[in-house]
This record gives C-alpha cells, sequence and structure tokens, in this order.
C-alpha cells in the first residue's frame, strides 16, 4: 500500500498544475545540470543535454556539495537521475527565478515493478531514493527526458524527449596506464590498510598510475574512492596463477610489517612478479633482503611512506630503469632453477 502511494502514476510534469510561475521553454541564461558524482550517466549524456541548450552557459553542480549556488533569474536546471531532500528545499527557495526543470533518467526508477528481480539492497535503495522524490518531481518539474525508446513509449503519457548518449573522444580512447598491484592474501590485512596512504598520494601524483589490490569487504570500504583503484576478489591458487600468468603489471609492491607471523614468510612475492614482468618494492627484511640486490633486481625500502611514495613515482617515470630491473629479476629468478 504504502509503495503504491508514493509511486502514484505520474499524470502530469507541470509545476503550473501547483499554483507556481513557470515560463516554459522560455530563454534561460545558464543551465545548471545537478548531478550526483562522476558516473556513467554523467559521462556518457552530459554533451547531449549541453547541445539541447545553444550558446547557453552549463554549470556542472555535484549534488554531494552542499555549498552555496546561486539561482539566478532565467536559470534551467537539469536533474539527473536523483535529487536530495537538500537540494528539492534549495530549489524551493528559487522556484520563481526558474525558467526550466527537467527531470532526466536513463534507467527506469519510477515503477517498482521494473525494479523487482534486482539484488535486495539495490533495490531498497532505489526504492527509497525515487520514493522520496517521487511528490516533488511531480510538483516542480516541466519537463521529462529519457534515454531509450522503451522508457519514452512507458511514459508517453509524460511527453517525453528521449536524449541520446554523446561519448566524449576521451571515453572511446584507449589510455595506456601503469599497472602498479599488491597482491596480498587476507594474512596481509595489516599491509593492505598501511599501504592506502602510499596510495592515495601516489594517485594524486601520478596520473598515469593504475592501482589493483586484493581484498575484502572492509578493504573494498576503504579503497573505493581513492581514483584509478581496483579491488579484486580473493582467489584460489588455480585461479590465480591463472590471472597472473595472462596479466602484465608494471610494478608490484611486497609491504611487510613487524610481526611474529610475518617473520616466517617466504620471498614468494617475487617469483608472482617476475612471472608479470613487474620490477618490485619491498619492505628490507628478510625474506626480501636476503633475495634483492637494491636497485639491482628490485627495491628495498624501510617502511616509511614518504619513500614508498617516491620509489613508485620514480619508477613510474623512468621506463627504461623499470624494465632492466624487471630483466634482472627474472635473472635471478631464472638461477635458482
Amino acid at each position: 500500500m504504502i509503495r503504491r502511494v508514493l509511486f502514484k502514476k505520474y499524470r502530469k510534469l507541470n509545476k503550473k498544475e501547483h499554483g507556481l510561475n513557470s515560463i516554459l521553454h522560455g530563454p534561460c541564461r545558464r543551465v545548471i545540470i545537478l548531478h550526483e558524482g562522476n558516473s556513467p550517466t554523467l559521462a556518457y549524456f552530459h554533451q547531449s543535454i549541453a547541445a539541447q541548450f545553444k550558446n547557453t552557459d552549463i554549470i556542472l553542480k555535484d549534488g554531494h556539495d552542499l555549498s552555496h549556488l546561486s539561482i539566478q533569474p532565467d536559470d534551467a536546471i537539469v536533474i539527473i537521475r536523483f535529487i536530495s531532500s537538500h537540494w528539492q528545499a534549495r530549489i524551493e527557495q528559487d522556484i520563481d527565478k526558474l525558467s526550466r526543470i527537467i527531470y532526466f533518467m536513463d534507467d527506469d526508477l519510477l515503477d517498482p515493478a521494473a525494479l523487482q528481480r534486482l539484488p535486495k539492497e539495490y533495490r531498497k535503495k532505489i526504492l527509497r531514493r525515487a520514493s522520496a522524490q517521487h511528490r516533488w518531481v511531480t510538483s516542480y518539474c516541466d519537463d521529462f527526458w529519457v534515454s531509450t525508446p522503451y522508457l519514452r513509449k512507458k511514459y508517453s503519457h509524460l511527453d517525453p524527449k528521449i536524449i541520446n548518449p554523446t561519448p566524449s573522444s576521451m571515453l572511446l580512447e584507449h589510455t595506456p596506464m601503469l599497472r602498479v598491484a599488491y597482491h596480498g592474501t587476507s594474512s596481509h590485512r595489516d599491509e593492505k590498510i598501511w599501504l592506502y596512504d602510499v596510495i592515495s598520494k601516489v594517485m594524486e601524483l601520478c596520473q598515469n598510475v593504475t592501482f589493483e589490490i586484493f581484498g575484502e569487504h572492509d578493504i573494498y570500504k576503504l579503497y573505493r574512492n581513492t581514483p584509478r583503484v581496483t579491488v579484486l576478489h580473493p582467489m584460489s591458487w588455480d585461479n590465480y596463477l591463472a590471472y597472473t600468468q595472462t596479466q602484465r603489471i608494471d610494478i608490484g609492491l611486497a609491504p611487510l610489517l613487524e610481526s611474529a607471523f610475518n617473520a616466517g614468510r617466504g620471498p614468494v612475492k617475487f617469483y608472482d612478479f617476475v612471472r608479470m614482468g613487474a620490477v618490485g618494492i619491498y619492505s628490507n627484511r628478510a625474506p626480501y633482503k636476503d633475495l634483492v640486490t637494491q636497485n639491482v633486481n628490485g627495491i628495498l625500502l624501510e617502511n616509511d611512506n614518504a619513500s614508498w611514495v617516491n620509489a613508485i613515482k620514480t619508477l613510474a617515470y623512468y621506463h627504461e630503469k623499470r624494465t632492466q630491473l624487471a630483466q634482472n629479476a627474472k635473472n635471478t629468478a631464472m638461477l635458482l632453477l
């Protein structure tokens, strides 16, 4: 019953029905695209939405940013997918200044029946957010834009307009990146947490670097907002061997913190890095200091954040050094056969 009430079928999108001033399709001075963070929707539809407003200034406003935005007379607002209660209230304050408010969606977010087969937690999140804005969109939006003919037909009573994706050339290009990786198992949780500050700084300094790490959900939560980081689910040895035999990385990280358990570890990461064609950066302690010769077949460092950041940054920009150290590491491994 609650769901039926909250999602009562939209009949019209027109704030005139609610006694509000509206200059439908009138001129607009600026267009504010209200979005939530960087997303595929913003990436693929930003240019298409902007193209609907010729010779008009376009302002991208992240809805997570609660700082003040001055709404000027004859501004238009395009809402992408969701609008928070904060921005609902903020827009209501200056509603009479706006020439148009447009709602755009690229998924079917308005029909609970369409969500039934989605994973439970994702479905609950969509239902919660959609229901929180449902009445507001009905009351305040002038136009309804969608991404597909299916959505246009389903919501034909709202006279929707189709907006096709227009990816920028950047989204169509393959950009070679330097791959840095830490492939520690669950027993290396402390090392994964220790590396977080190192990797965050590296990503800030080196725009040509990506990083991958194995980890459970807590590690995913730690790294998920760090740019260009991929958190992989732990694998069985057979799957890991197959993965690393077909993947190449440029720099492998093997930090090892002080602990009784770590004191008994072997130098297996050295051989993993050789298999993936990488140069390794290792903690300057057993077992690595007995196998690695500094700046010959790897890099040995104390467990100091700044030292690791500088070493990764240096290797990232010196291809010849990376190549030589990686080849020397392979030669070392072959001599031990």
